[in-house]
């Protein structure tokens, strides 16, 4: 799917999917339709015929509709899921700092609450435009370095420490999987597909031989159906690209909950 179609606000994304079709079945009951009579000639069992060859079409290109709008709302659940399981593993991590002592907890969460806030204002907006940037790396990095800097001096400490390096891993594999959602998509040849698929449905539809009010108002039925389906799996298609994407409230909560506290009170947002 062309990316400028993520740049589209949602609802008059909605309408234009909407109008398409119903332009595409008044070229095709008023244009097409025509040269096609003359083409293939009319007879007593015409609509049989054409009906036929539109239930075999239907049923095919209905489960290839149905498959797609299955992986897409999985593909959004999985960016979902690792956007809480990011922001989850996050908190834990803070929450463990405060058994350090000071300077060095305060250093650390420093660097997180920036990351929290760099990912909201930053990082998220960008994501809604297909873009990845290094800010977020940099400072998850920060994070690494700095907790590879402690060198845990009893037992104990050596426990809590390992916690929190595991705590820190689960938060790195969990952003992996959130920016994995940035490229997520379904395949342009699938696209395609859908696309022909379409087409040759509204024109199947429009080859009937029934009276012009009945055919253009069943037709015009069929047609919005179809555009709200494909509306809805091109939303889904990009869970984190567009009006429609993903936000980042578990990131927001964490903050707000949190690490808001921790910041100086004319700094609080």
């Amino acid at each position: 799917m062309p990316d400028f179609i993520y740049d589209i606000p949602t609802q008059s994304l909605a309408i234009w999917f909407v109008l398409i079709a119903l332009a595409a079945v008044v070229v095709g009951l008023f244009i097409v339709k025509p040269i096609l009579r003359i083409l293939l000639g009319t007879g007593p069992d015409f609509n049989s015929s054409i009906n036929y060859v539109t239930s075999g079409f239907s049923l095919f290109y209905g489960l290839l509709l149905g498959l797609l709008t299955v992986a897409a709302y999985q593909n959004s659940e999985r960016t979902k899921e690792s956007i809480l399981l990011e922001a989850t593993s996050l908190g834990s991590l803070y929450a463990q700092l405060n058994v350090y002592a000071e300077p060095y907890r305060s250093e650390v969460k420093l660097i997180m609450r920036d990351y929290v806030l760099y990912t909201i204002h930053t990082e998220w907006p960008a994501h809604q435009e297909g873009q990845i940037l290094n800010g977020g790396y940099n400072r998850a990095e920060a994070i690494r370095r700095k907790l590879a800097e402690y060198s845990p001096e009893t037992g104990a400490e050596q426990i809590v420490h390992t916690e929190v390096v595991s705590s820190f891993q689960d938060f790195s594999d969990a952003r992996q999987l959130r920016l994995a959602g940035v490229g997520t998509a379904i395949p342009d040849v699938l696209w395609q597909a859908v696309l022909v698929g379409a087409v040759i449905s509204i024109l199947l539809m429009t080859m009937f031989r029934i009276r012009i009010r009945q055919h253009l108002v069943l037709g015009s039925i069929t047609a919005v159906f179809l555009g709200v389906i494909l509306f809805v799996i091109v939303t889904l298609d990009r869970p984190l690209r567009g009006g429609a994407a993903l936000q980042p409230e578990p990131f927001r909560l964490l903050w707000s909950r949190l690490m808001v506290w921790d910041e100086p009170p004319g700094e609080r947002f």
